[in-house]
């Protein structure tokens, strides 16, 4: 029987992303051992720590569910720095619940609106990411199109799948 418990979704919250911090980095690393941990990378459980590392700059934010380790999640300007147009990278780990995705994107987006105006999120998603598709399009996102064939996984060819969500500017 589900409860109500079960189906809601966490209380978010997020902070830096410190690799100086043993929690902070094991966290990430142990995320990156999971096959379907795309953030920011096509085949994250081959990767050596060093090279998970360079992934993991200063735009990215430890997602936190009820206080506990959820995801990481990225966002960078897109042109100037005052264009009101980011993209965010977004993953959770995999025993998160399908219906967490939709609401970690929107507690991120709410955060970014709360401290800037935003005029346009894009959010790429591989192909072969069925779990990150679904969360977008359950997100409510506008799916845009697809630039084929960029992503090498599992010795395979996919595409990068663009969703945007746009808003009018402020006068």
């Amino acid at each position: 029987m589900t409860t109500p418990a079960d189906t809601a979704p966490p209380r978010w919250s997020a902070r830096a992303y410190d690799a100086s911090d043993a929690t902070d980095r094991a966290a990430a690393l142990e995320f990156f051992t999971e096959p379907a941990f795309h953030f920011r990378i096509a085949q994250p459980d081959t990767r050596a720590a060093w090279e998970i590392d360079e992934i993991l700059d200063d735009t990215v934010r430890l997602l936190l569910a009820d206080g506990e380790p959820a995801g990481l999640y990225g966002v960078e300007d897109q042109g100037s720095e005052h264009g009101s147009h980011v993209q965010i990278d977004l993953c959770l780990r995999a025993g998160a619940p399908e219906h967490w995705w939709p609401a970690a994107y929107a507690a991120v987006r709410d955060a970014l609106l709360w401290r800037r105006e935003l005029v346009r999120v894009t959010v790429r998603i591989p192909e072969h990411d069925r779990r990150g598709l679904a969360a977008a399009r359950a997100a409510g996102l506008t799916e845009e199109g697809t630039l084929g064939k960029v992503v090498l996984h599992d010795g395979a060819r996919y595409g990068t799948v663009f969703f945007s969500q746009i808003w009018e500017p402020l006068s």
